[in-house]
C-alpha cells in the first residue's frame, strides 16, 4: 500500500513540475524556475543544476536556487566547466551512467571543481542526481538536503529528475528549432535579395560580379573566381576574380598549363571542399595566404556551364553550411548566366537579322496576332509604293492596302488554314510571288518576290513554244502516216518492224510533248473554263477506273475517302478530271510495288480540300522548290526508267490557279509525297446552303 502511495505521489509531483515549468521554452528561464520548484517540492536548502553542453562534452552552470549573494561566486559558476569524457572522476562516470552520487569532502578531495562546489554550497554533503534522456546525460541536479533519505524521498527525487530531464530536452529542441528557423529565414531573405539583384540585369559581367560578391560575403572568404566551362573543348576560362595577388591573365595562364581544383570540379560536376590546399596536388596558388578552398559547379539543365571558387586564409575554412549556400547561389546564377548569354546571343542574332532584312530585295511584312504590322522592311516601301517616312508599324493591314489585289490575297490567307502561295500584281504593274504563312505565337509572315522579269520571259517562251509546236505537228503527222503505210505493206523483217515500232513510239512521245506544250500555252494565255458544279466522288472513281491496269500491274492498294455529303466543286469538269488524273498517275508511277495511295477530300472554310498521298520514293527538299516548273523532272537512279515530259505538274498548277485554287506538297525522301489542293465549292450546291 505504501509503495502504491509513493508511486502516486511520484506521478503527481512529475505532473505538477511539468505543468509548472513545461511551458517555459527559454532554457535559462526554465533552469531558474526548475531550481526554484525543486526547492519547493523537496526538503533541500539549495538546488544547483548543471547542464551538458550540446557542442562540447562538458557540464556547465545552469541555475542555483537561492541565487548566490556575491558577484564573484556568480562569475565562478558561469565559468565552470566539468569535462565528461576525459575525466577520471568516478563521480562523473557514475553520472554519465545514470547513477546518483553523493559529494562529500572525502571523495572530492582530489577533484578541485567538485570540491569547490561543495564548499560554495556550505554543506557537508550534496546529493548529485543525473538527468537522463534515453541513456544520454542532459544535466545533473545537486541538492543540499535537510533530512535523511528514505523511500518517499527517493520517489520524489525520481519524479524531479524525470521532469527535469524532459523539460530541459524540450527546451533544447525548441531552441534548436527556433535557431534553425531564424537561420532559414535569414537565408531565404538573402536568397530573395540575390534573386532580385540577378533578375534586375542580364548583362553578363554584372551577373558574374554579383554572384562573386554574395559568395564572398556569406563565406567570409578572402578570394574568389568564376570560370566559364566549355564541355566540348574541356576549356575552363576565368572571366572574373577578386582578392588574388596575380592578375586575371596570369591566373588564367597558370591554370591553363595544368589541371586545377576548379577544372576538376567542372569535369566531375561535383562540388568539393578542400580543408588544406597544401595537400591537394591540383591546387594552383593565386592568393598567397590561401589555406582552404571551396569550388562549386554552376549548372544549366544537365551540363556544367561555369565554376565558382572561394578561398580562405583559415585551415578548414568552409563548412557544410557554406557549401549549401554556395550551391543554392550557383543554381540561381546558372539561370542568370544562361539568360545573360542567351540575351547576348539574341541581340547579335537580331542585329544580323536586321541587316539581312534591310538588304534583301524581297518584300517582308510581319503581322501580329492582332493583325497589326510589327515589321516591314525597306524593300516593301519601294515595291508597294509606300511613303518612306511614314511609320506603318502598329497599323492594320486593311488600313494600308485597302481595295487592292494584295488585300484580296491576304483575306484568302485569313480564311484558310494552309499557307497561301499565289501571284499578285501590285499598283506599279509588277508581279510578285506572294507567300503567306502563319507562325504560332507570332502571327502571319508575308514574303513577296518580284517575278516580273521571269513572267515576261515566260510569256515570250510560251509564244515561241506555241508557234514552234504548231509547226512541228505537221511533219510529225506526215512521218506517222508513212509509218502506217510501211506497216500495211509488211515488206520488213522482224528487226525492221521492231525499229519501226520504236520510231512510232518516239513520234507518239513527241506528239504528247507538243500537246502538253500547246495545252500549257493555252492555259497560261487565259483559257476559257466551262465552270459548273462538279461531283468530286464520281470523278475520283472515273480516274481510278482509267488507271486500274497500272494499279493492278504494281499491286498497289488504293484508299479513296470521299464523304457522300461533300459539296460540289465549282470547276471545269474536263480540266478538273485532268488535274486528278495527272496527280494520281504520278502517284502510281512513283510508288513501288505493293505500295499504298490515298485520296481524301473534306469541306473546310468554304473550300474543298483534296489530298493525293502515296508512300513512294518521295521528293527531296531541293527538288520540291522546282517541281512545278516546266520540263523539270526529278533526276535520280530510281526514276530513270519512268517516262514523262516534265510538264504534267506545271499544267496542274496552272489549271488549279485558273480555278482560283491553291496547290502545294509535302514530301520526304523514302517516305512518300502528298499533294494538297484547295478549290472553291459551288455556290448553288445544296450542301453548301445547308452548311
Amino acid at each position: 500500500m505504501s509503495h502504491m502511495l509513493n508511486h502516486h505521489d511520484q506521478a503527481g509531483l512529475f505532473q505538477n513540475l511539468v505543468l509548472s515549468v513545461g511551458t517555459v521554452l527559454d532554457l535559462k528561464s526554465l533552469l531558474k524556475q526548475l531550481a526554484a520548484q525543486v526547492n519547493i517540492h523537496l526538503p533541500a536548502s539549495q538546488c544547483l543544476i548543471l547542464v551538458a553542453d550540446e557542442d562540447d562534452p562538458v557540464l556547465r552552470f545552469g541555475a542555483l536556487h537561492p541565487a548566490p549573494s556575491d558577484t564573484r561566486t556568480q562569475q565562478m559558476l558561469e565559468s565552470l566547466s566539468l569535462g565528461l569524457f576525459n575525466s577520471s572522476s568516478p563521480i562523473i562516470a557514475d553520472w554519465i551512467a545514470g547513477n546518483p552520487f553523493t559529494l562529500t569532502a572525502e571523495n572530492t578531495a582530489d577533484q578541485p571543481e567538485l570540491g569547490w562546489l561543495l564548499t560554495m554550497m556550505a554543506v557537508d554533503e550534496v546529493v548529485g542526481q543525473p538527468l537522463m534522456n534515453r541513456d544520454e546525460l542532459v544535466g545533473v541536479i545537486l541538492l543540499a538536503l535537510n533530512e535523511e533519505g528514505g523511500e518517499a524521498l527517493e520517489s520524489r527525487l525520481a519524479a524531479v529528475t524525470a521532469a527535469g530531464a524532459l523539460t530541459i530536452q524540450n527546451a533544447r529542441i525548441y531552441s534548436r528549432t527556433v535557431h534553425q528557423a531564424e537561420a532559414h529565414m535569414r537565408e531565404l531573405t538573402i536568397l530573395r535579395q540575390i534573386d532580385r539583384e540577378l533578375n534586375d540585369t542580364i548583362e553578363p559581367h554584372h551577373v558574374f560580379q554579383m554572384t562573386l560578391d554574395w559568395a564572398l560575403r556569406f563565406t567570409n572568404a578572402q578570394a574568389a573566381s568564376i570560370g566559364l566551362y566549355d564541355q566540348e573543348t574541356d576549356e575552363l576560362r576565368i572571366i572574373t576574380t577578386y582578392g588574388y595577388d596575380t592578375s586575371l591573365e596570369e591566373l588564367q595562364y597558370l591554370r591553363a598549363q595544368s589541371s586545377s581544383i576548379a577544372h576538376r570540379v567542372a569535369r566531375s560536376g561535383r562540388a568539393e571542399i578542400i580543408p588544406n590546399v597544401a595537400d591537394d596536388k591540383d591546387y594552383i596558388r593565386g592568393a598567397n595566404q590561401t589555406q582552404s578552398q571551396l569550388s562549386v559547379p554552376i549548372r544549366r539543365e544537365d551540363r556544367v556551364i561555369s565554376v565558382i571558387s572561394v578561398e580562405s586564409k583559415k585551415l578548414n575554412g568552409f563548412s557544410d553550411e557554406h557549401l549549401d549556400f554556395v550551391e543554392k547561389l550557383a543554381a540561381r546564377a546558372g539561370v542568370a548566366i544562361d539568360n545573360a548569354r542567351l540575351f547576348d546571343t539574341t541581340a547579335r542574332e537580331r542585329e544580323k537579322l536586321s541587316h539581312i532584312l534591310n538588304n534583301t530585295a524581297d518584300v517582308v511584312i510581319v503581322l501580329g496576332l492582332d493583325e497589326r504590322l510589327i515589321l516591314i522592311n525597306p524593300a516593301a516601301f519601294s515595291a508597294l509604293r509606300l511613303y518612306p517616312y511614314e511609320n506603318y508599324v502598329g497599323r492594320r493591314f486593311e488600313e494600308i492596302f485597302p481595295n487592292t489585289p494584295l488585300m484580296d490575297a491576304y483575306k484568302r490567307a485569313q480564311n484558310g488554314t494552309d499557307p497561301l502561295v499565289e501571284e499578285v500584281e501590285v499598283a506599279s504593274g509588277r508581279i510578285f510571288h506572294m507567300n503567306v504563312t502563319t507562325q504560332e505565337n507570332v502571327g502571319r509572315i508575308i514574303v513577296m518576290h518580284d517575278i516580273t522579269p521571269f513572267k515576261e520571259m515566260d510569256r515570250l517562251k510560251s509564244e515561241l513554244i506555241a508557234t514552234v509546236s504548231h509547226d512541228l505537228k505537221q511533219p510529225l503527222a506526215v512521218m506517222n502516216g508513212y509509218i502506217e503505210l510501211l506497216l500495211m505493206h509488211r515488206k520488213l523483217d522482224e528487226n525492221g518492224l521492231g525499229f519501226l515500232d520504236m520510231v512510232r513510239k518516239s513520234i507518239q512521245s513527241m506528239r504528247q510533248l507538243i500537246d502538253d506544250l500547246l495545252d500549257l500555252a493555252k492555259i497560261e494565255s487565259g483559257i476559257q473554263l466551262n465552270m459548273e458544279p462538279v461531283d468530286v466522288k464520281s470523278l475520283v472513281d472515273d480516274c481510278l477506273e482509267s488507271l486500274q491496269p497500272n494499279i493492278l500491274g504494281k499491286a498497289l492498294r488504293v484508299v479513296a475517302d470521299i464523304p457522300d455529303d461533300l459539296p460540289f466543286l465549282l470547276a471545269d469538269r474536263a480540266r478538273f478530271q485532268q488535274i486528278l488524273l495527272n496527280l494520281t498517275s504520278n502517284a502510281v508511277k512513283y510508288t513501288q510495288t505493293d505500295g499504298e495511295i490515298q485520296i481524301r477530300a473534306e469541306h473546310r472554310d468554304k473550300m474543298v480540300h483534296i489530298v493525293v498521298k502515296d508512300n513512294g520514293m518521295g521528293i527531296s527538299a531541293e527538288d520540291q522548290t522546282h517541281i512545278f516548273e516546266r520540263f523539270y523532272r526529278v533526276r535520280r537512279p530510281e526514276t530513270d526508267n519512268i517516262e514523262g515530259t516534265g510538264l504534267g505538274l506545271a499544267i496542274v498548277k496552272s489549271l488549279v490557279e485558273a480555278h482560283k485554287g491553291q496547290i502545294g506538297l509535302e514530301s520526304r525522301l523514302g517516305e512518300g509525297t502528298q499533294f494538297f489542293l484547295k478549290l472553291p465549292v459551288a455556290v448553288d450546291d445544296p450542301t453548301v446552303v445547308s452548311a
